[in-house]
Parts: structure tokens; sequence; C-alpha cells
């Protein structure tokens, strides 16, 4: 796990209907694993899994919009770890799951730990889908010590999320050593998106657990979720609130 000169990436997935389970990867120079959405490769599969310490993400949808029409649909990720072993990354360019021009995936009952910076800026999130996704599922995963957790979205545009659904999830940030600590859940630009039932305890200096930004976040849902800091409106974002409760 350091930089080098040349990308390594342990599986490079071009093809549709790839399933990995029960193998450990680690220690890469960049990611662990990289899906290729700019080939169309879709309905991707990886389960019992463990992840550990990639130089960048640790799984990579990649995608550009130059690639008019391609995307990676119905992926799903399940009952895997992903973790940085030393309690925080090598940098700050990491993350867990980072997905672009993605349709339709789950990420569902996996385990999340310590996706954070050393240095300079905000690592990416634990579980982040963006640049043009549509319909994301995100149920049911455990995220531990990571600087940001869950994302939709990234900036003010109108190609980054579309729907999707962050449910039943557990977000716990407890490490104050870590320096770039940031928000539990984040909708940027990312209409029509359900944030319900999930639990995020940040107990660093951060005041927002969950955070919708910018004017294209509209039709929003923030429902019943457990937080013990702000559900934050920002940039003219709208949402509806109901049934959230604030706990220590």
């Amino acid at each position: 796990m350091k930089k080098s000169r040349s990308p390594e990436i342990l599986i490079d997935v071009m093809a549709n209907d790839i399933s990995i389970t029960g193998i450990t990867l680690t220690s890469s120079a960049n990611h662990l694993i990289q899906v290729r959405a700019e080939r169309n490769a879709s309905n991707f599969h990886l389960s019992n899994s463990i992840l550990q310490d990639s130089y960048e993400q640790m799984l990579k949808v990649s995608g550009a919009l130059s690639h008019s029409g391609d995307y990676s649909e119905n992926g799903i990720i399940e009952n895997c770890v992903f973790e940085y072993t030393d309690s925080i990354g090598p940098q700050y360019y990491i993350g867990g799951i980072d997905a672009h021009r993605s349709k339709n995936w789950t990420v569902r009952n996996n385990t999340f730990r310590n996706i954070a910076s050393p240095s300079k800026q905000t690592a990416e999130h634990a579980i982040h889908f963006w640049n043009d996704s549509y319909g994301t599922k995100v149920l049911g995963n455990t995220i531990i010590n990571s600087d940001r957790g869950i994302g939709f979205g990234l900036g003010n545009s109108s190609r980054q999320h579309h729907g999707g659904l962050i449910e039943n999830n557990v977000i716990v940030h407890t490490n104050t050593h870590h320096p770039f600590s940031d928000t539990g859940i984040a909708l940027e630009s990312s209409p029509n998106s359900i944030v319900r039932n999930n639990t995020v305890l940040l107990y660093t200096n951060y005041p927002n657990a969950i955070e919708y930004r910018f004017s294209v976040t509209k039709n929003v849902i923030i429902e019943n979720n457990n937080v013990n800091k702000q559900i934050k409106r920002r940039d003219n974002a709208s949402a509806v609130l109901s049934a959230n409760k604030f706990v220590d």
C-alpha cells in the first residue's frame, strides 16, 4: 500500500455477470477492484469478502460523461468488510466504494472501518455513488470511524445522483484523533432520494449527522432516523423531514 508510478488494480472487471466471493484483497497501490462502467460492465456481484489497505479507493466503479449511454447496472455488494487496519488511511484520496455512472446497485450488510484521511483534506465516503448514478440502495451497513459515511452525489450539478434509498444503516464515529471527520449521510444534488431508519452517532466536532445540499436536491424524504447531531439543510435544498429523533 504505497504510491506507485504504475497503477496496480488487483481485479479489473470489464465484462458482465462477474461474481466474486470469499476472497481477501489487500495492499494495492491503486484500487483493489475496479468495475468499468465505460465498458458497460454490469451485474457485478461481490460477497463475503475482505478488502483492506488500498492506496486509493477500495472498490471503484469508473465511468465518464464522455461515454454517453455507458453505465454499470445492477451490481450487488453484500456481507463484505472494507477497512484500513492501522485505524486511518494512507492519504486523503481513499474511499470504500466509489461509484460513477452506476444504475440500480445494491450495497447491503457490509462493514466499513477507518476510511479516514491523515492529512490535507477529508477522505471520500465509505459508500459514495455519484457522477450520473441512479437508483442506488444502501441497506443495513455498519460504518465505523470514517470521515464521511454515505453519499449520494457531490457538488452542485444536475447530473449527480437520482432517486435511491439509504435505509437501516448504522454510522458511528468515536475516533477524535481523525483530523477530517465530516458528516454521516450526505445528499448533494440528489433528487427523489429517501433516507430512512438510520442511526448516525458522531462523537467528533462535526455538527451535522445528515446533510442535504443544493437546489437540485428536492422531493427528498428524511424520516425515522436516530441522530445525535443536526439534520442540516444547505444551499437551498428541500426535503420533507418526519419523525427523526435526537438521541444522546
